[in-house]
């Protein structure tokens, strides 16, 4: 007996049409994870302020880009520390995408953000025999480029540390800290003699290389 060659039933159809279209959204699924989306481009980060326009802390502050460090920099005459363990390590840090800006034009955009960190020393920690390490946090302090807000455009900003870091930062004075940068930062009020690696990231040749000395 020959086997039935007619084409299924309109009813039969709409079922297999209904089980292909199933397994085709099924496949797609496993392309994308569920509840999430393609993600958005993502635009230049901007400093935030609270209602009575403090800086606020980036909670993610701790995962931007390596800029520089030091070992007991500081900026007055007062005479070096007795023992290297008074001295503290300095890391700054750059947002992100203000470090993707700068690596493609050599400058500091609007919104740049960089945070310093402030690291006393330790030693006496197995296996260690000699020198020192970056040990607790004694200070966080931030710079910003907003020009919309302070004269100078840049601004500077304190949020604590050894006695507790605070969510909103401290606005330092001009006299204390922007006349400083203004009058000794190699470029565009930022301390780049002092961040190599940073300054050698933008562009050859370009103003902030030239500016730092550390054109290549």
């Amino acid at each position: 007996m020959s086997a039935d060659r007619r084409s299924p039933s309109k009813p039969v159809r709409a079922v297999l049409w209904v089980a292909l279209s199933c397994a085709t959204l099924g496949a797609a699924s496993m392309l994308v994870p569920s509840g999430s989306a393609a993600p958005a481009a993502s635009g230049p980060r901007m400093p935030a302020y609270d209602e009575e326009g403090r800086l606020l802390l980036p909670e993610d502050y701790r995962r931007w880009i390596f800029a520089g460090s030091s070992l007991g920099l500081s900026y007055s005459d007062a005479g070096p520390a007795a023992d290297l363990r008074d001295e503290m390590f300095h890391e700054v840090l750059i947002e992100p995408t203000a470090y993707e800006h700068f690596v493609r034009t050599g400058t500091f955009r609007e919104g740049t953000m960089l945070v310093l960190i402030l690291h006393g020393t330790g030693q006496e920690v197995l296996p260690q025999r000699r020198g020192v390490f970056a040990a607790e946090v004694h200070g966080i302090e931030m710079a910003v480029k907003d020009s919309s807000r302070f004269e100078g455009s840049w601004a500077y900003f304190g949020f604590g540390g050894m006695d507790g870091l605070r969510t909103t930062g401290t606005f330092n004075q001009p006299e204390r800290c922007q006349a400083c940068h203004a009058e000794h930062a190699a470029y565009d009020n930022v301390f780049l003699q002092f961040y190599p690696m940073l300054a050698q990231a933008g562009p050859a040749g370009g103003p902030a290389a030239r500016a730092s000395g550390l054109d290549r």
